[in-house]
């Protein structure tokens, strides 16, 4: 990935689709990886238990984090730490932007990890 500086308002950054989340790769290296994500209300990164570590930024709208075994609330201004080894996911309520940082990248046996959907309410 070419190397340059970002700068922009969440929602000027953030893509959105109605069929997925969208995740938007905005700086790489072979130490981290920093995304922007857009979730529609409803949308959700499903339960995955990846060899990496991952901090979240909330920045626009509320959502749940999955954190080990249970959902968190979160809102515009909550961080999210999460250890790699560690069970986690992502469910918008309403339309939610975060910021994902990932270190190291994941890669294609993390990718490959099983992938479960939320518990249903």
């Amino acid at each position: 990935m070419e190397k340059k500086a970002v700068i922009g308002s969440a929602s000027e950054l953030a893509e959105f689709s109605a069929e997925s989340f969208c995740p938007k790769v905005l700086s790489a290296t072979d130490l981290t990886r920093v995304m922007i994500v857009g979730m529609e209300d409803g949308q959700e990164i499903p339960l995955h238990t990846p060899g990496v570590q991952l901090a979240l930024a909330i920045l626009e709208g509320t959502g749940e984090v999955w954190i080990g075994d249970a959902p968190h609330p979160v809102a515009a201004g909550d961080i999210a730490v999460i250890p790699a080894g560690t069970t986690r996911g992502v469910r918008a309520k309403g339309r939610l932007v975060f910021m994902n940082v990932v270190s190291p990248p994941p890669t294609a046996a993390d990718h490959e990890a099983e992938r479960r959907p939320w518990p249903t309410a």
